[in-house]
């Protein structure tokens, strides 16, 4: 049953989530977070970065700021990292002047 739980709480994971992300008073109007998972290693974090640059400009419909970029790993029972996930904060700079 708990192998079940855990399976369901990772495929629920596996979509990008991306949310806007409130300065805490309102006033930061196109800053999101965007966030997925990999399974740890360099060359898996290089894809994902290149689809999260797909998916910032998607949500910014221009160019766009990485303010911070974290990747925070999940550690099993043994200690052991079983995947990460990297966390993107971006501001989106608006419309550029044709």
């Amino acid at each position: 049953m708990k192998g079940v739980l855990a399976l369901l709480v990772l495929l629920a994971g596996c979509g990008s989530i991306i949310a806007p992300k409130s300065g805490g008073n309102g006033d930061s109007p196109g800053v999101y977070t965007i966030t997925n998972l990999y399974d740890g290693s360099q060359a898996s974090k290089e894809r994902l970065a290149e689809w999260m640059d797909i998916e910032a400009q998607k949500v910014c419909h221009s160019p766009y700021s990485l303010i911070s970029e974290e990747s925070v790993p999940t550690i099993n029972r043994l200690g052991e990292a079983i995947f990460s996930r990297l966390v993107w904060k971006i501001r989106c700079r608006g419309q550029t002047s044709e």
